[in-house]
């Protein structure tokens, strides 16, 4: 069986439009939560846990009502989250206490679901 010289080219021309248009779908943010002010100072974590939308909602659902942050951004493809928080407010340390806190699974068990293997302010 003989393969036209042509199709090699047009399935890599196809890989790569298809790549290409994917591309946005990995860098766009898995949720974009506004908590309070959008001022402040920026601070990125990179946390083992956020893997995918449910765990990157419940991850900021972590933050509902906490003085000092201001908004939160989670990339799930990256395991990354970007918190605006107000620094005379609350502590980096702070945030990542809140995120490290083991959480009531049931029948009064715990779990540390979420690690912040490293932080940078921005």
């Amino acid at each position: 069986m003989k393969i036209p010289k042509l199709i090699i080219p047009l399935l890599v021309i196809a890989a790569l439009i298809g790549g290409y248009s994917l591309r946005a779908a990995f860098t766009q943010p898995t949720t974009n939560v506004t908590l309070g002010s959008s001022q402040g100072k920026q601070l990125e974590c990179i946390v083992s846990g956020v893997k995918c939308k449910g765990t990157a909602r419940y991850f900021t659902s972590l933050y509902e009502g906490v003085d000092g942050i201001g908004g939160i951004e989670t990339f799930a493809a990256d395991h990354r989250a970007i918190f605006t928080y107000d620094p005379s407010v609350i502590t980096p340390e702070d945030i990542r206490r809140i995120m490290e806190a083991p959480i009531p699974l049931g029948e009064g068990d715990t779990a540390q679901v979420f690690e912040c293997l490293s932080m940078k302010e921005q």
